[in-house]
């Protein structure tokens, strides 16, 4: 009796695998099979969807946010006798998803609403002796998490790039970048010259 009763409770339970399994219910661009074809769209992936036991496309993680900026034209840089000074040199927008940069600022980035932790990178391409130094910051002083970034002295074209630690911040706090130097030199308007802010999760 018991061996009867687990055979028909087999039964019952793959009785909607008689014809094989079950097709996966989708969403979206079909390709082969029953998964969905995401277009390459930038960050689109397949995504599994709980609620309705679906494939669908989707975004996978949170968007990129920041803005990165450069010269429109090169910019003379002073000495200043090795005392850090803030470089408001950046005038040309190249791309910002959340306007944290501002053309009656454009030395800083102000940090929008929603944002608590950024990361900076820099790069310079200069002409002119080199023996400065760049630094992040964060309210006018030095963030905790900066750069230190060095151009070596003894070349005509030298130039650094480089990445900060994450920084802490508040909404409404400013970043920028500071220099400094024991001769003047010019930061060059070329793409290897930019200043680059991205918040952190």
């Amino acid at each position: 009796m018991k061996t009867g009763m687990t055979i028909l409770a087999g039964a019952l339970a793959l009785a909607p695998y008689a014809a094989g399994p079950a097709r996966a219910q989708v969403a979206g661009p079909v390709g082969h099979g029953e998964i969905p074809s995401c277009p390459d769209g930038g960050g689109n992936h397949l995504n599994y969807v709980a609620a309705t036991g679906s494939f669908a496309c989707g975004v996978t993680g949170a968007p990129w946010t920041g803005a990165m900026v450069t010269l429109s034209a090169n910019a003379g840089m002073a000495n200043t006798n090795s005392s850090f000074v803030q470089i408001s040199a950046w005038n040309s927008k190249i791309l910002d998803t959340s306007s944290f940069w501002s053309a009656a600022a454009p030395g800083l980035f102000t940090i929008p609403a929603g944002v608590g932790k950024v990361r900076v990178t820099l790069s310079i391409g200069q002409s002119g002796i080199g023996n400065n130094q760049f630094v992040v910051q964060r309210n006018g002083a030095t963030a905790a998490g900066s750069f230190r970034l060095t151009v070596p002295s003894g070349y005509s074209n030298d130039g650094v790039n480089g990445s900060s630690g994450i920084i802490a911040v508040a909404p409404g706090d400013t970043i920028g970048v500071a220099y400094a130097s024991t001769s003047s030199f010019t930061l060059l308007a070329d793409p290897t010259t930019w200043f680059q802010i991205e918040a952190v999760p």
